[in-house]
């Protein structure tokens, strides 16, 4: 974490993912919704959507922003600024 230029916290915002079966996620701001198939984060970035099969969250700290998922990772992506979902670069990580 570091501080912007009026003072204020600003969390970094970065994606890590082991195997497809873990998932650390930093910049969050918020959980919006979660089940065992999709993820709604809100980020420092965007939203962000994680797909896939048994997710579970493991940790949600929102002191630091960070979150953990476990469960089998098929695709994460972010929602485009007009509101609708546009799958990007990572869309479809793996098949």
């Amino acid at each position: 974490m570091a501080l912007n230029f009026d003072g204020e916290r600003k969390i970094k915002h970065e994606i890590r993912l082991v195997g497809r079966e873990e998932m650390n996620i930093g910049g969050v701001e918020e959980v919006i919704s979660f089940d065992e198939e999709t993820v709604h984060l809100k980020s420092v970035e965007g939203e962000l959507y994680v797909e896939g099969k048994d997710i579970k969250i493991g940790t949600l700290d929102t002191d630091s922003g960070t979150v953990s998922l476990t469960g089998r990772i098929s695709a994460m992506y972010y929602a485009n600024d007009n509101g609708n979902d546009k799958k990007g670069f990572f869309s479809r990580l793996i098949h």
